[in-house]
């Protein structure tokens, strides 16, 4: 895998993860770990986003289909997949410096199953369960797509408890079930970043958990932003410092 992967074009790298989910292998742990765990590494990041910020085209490719997501990163969706709708991202959580203490996003599930590598930082990870526990309110969320909002449809409320939870160090790679409650926390003054590979999805929607209301609608739209090809170019060079 090294082999093939080692000092790739972007295109041969995207022909590779082609293969790799037409075959199934990237629905598993077992056949997405060691694809995600190379690509993962500094020399083959660095290789990776710095193709993408000489090439003017794949940097606006890219922007276009990236966001600041509401759980506090910016989504980058590095590769995408022509023959099936697979996606390698690149996730950033910026230092917040005007905050203080520990920043934990919503619990959610996904769309798709997925395999991820922290390359940057820690972070604090919890699965939970439905089942007697802390109240939530329940909001099934709509993907976004290509537009430019996402929305949040109310469900009522529903009780969750934690089942696992653990302090993840740069350098794990997991695997996450679509069906999986979850949810990071981490420190608000620390950077983290990961690799995430995306085979299709599987659900049209997400299930999402938090602990305050959203608005006075049942379904409320949220706009996103998404970043211009400048900002896009400074976000990434500005990740590259994360890997010295």
């Amino acid at each position: 895998m090294a082999q093939v992967l080692a000092e790739a074009t972007l295109q041969e790298i995207k022909d590779h993860l082609e293969v790799v989910v037409d075959s199934g292998r990237g629905t598993t742990f077992q056949g997405s770990e060691s694809v995600v765990r190379h690509l993962a590494e500094p020399k083959e990041l660095r290789s990776l986003i710095g193709q993408i910020i000489s090439d003017d085209t794949a940097l606006a490719d890219i922007a276009a289909r990236s966001y600041y997501h509401a759980n506090n990163f910016l989504k980058v969706v590095l590769l995408a997949g022509d023959k099936n709708p697979w996606r390698l991202r690149l996730h950033m959580w910026h230092p917040q410096p005007n905050a203080s203490g520990t920043i934990t996003e919503d619990i959610h599930s996904h769309r798709w199953d997925f395999t991820t590598a922290l390359v940057v930082g820690e972070y604090f990870a919890q699965e939970f369960k439905i089942g007697p526990g802390t109240e939530y309110y329940h909001f099934k969320y709509l993907p976004i797509g290509q537009g430019k909002t996402f929305s949040l449809e109310a469900q009522g409320k529903e009780q969750l408890s934690s089942v696992f939870e653990a302090l993840l160090p740069a350098g794990t790679v997991y695997h996450i079930n679509h069906e999986v409650l979850h949810c990071i926390s981490r420190s608000a003054g620390k950077a983290a970043a990961s690799l995430v590979l995306q085979p299709p999805a599987v659900e049209d929607f997400t299930n999402v958990y938090r602990t305050s209301p959203v608005g006075e609608q049942t379904k409320t739209e949220i706009e996103v932003q998404r970043p211009s090809v400048a900002q896009l170019r400074e976000e990434l060079e500005h990740f590259l410092t994360w890997l010295d």
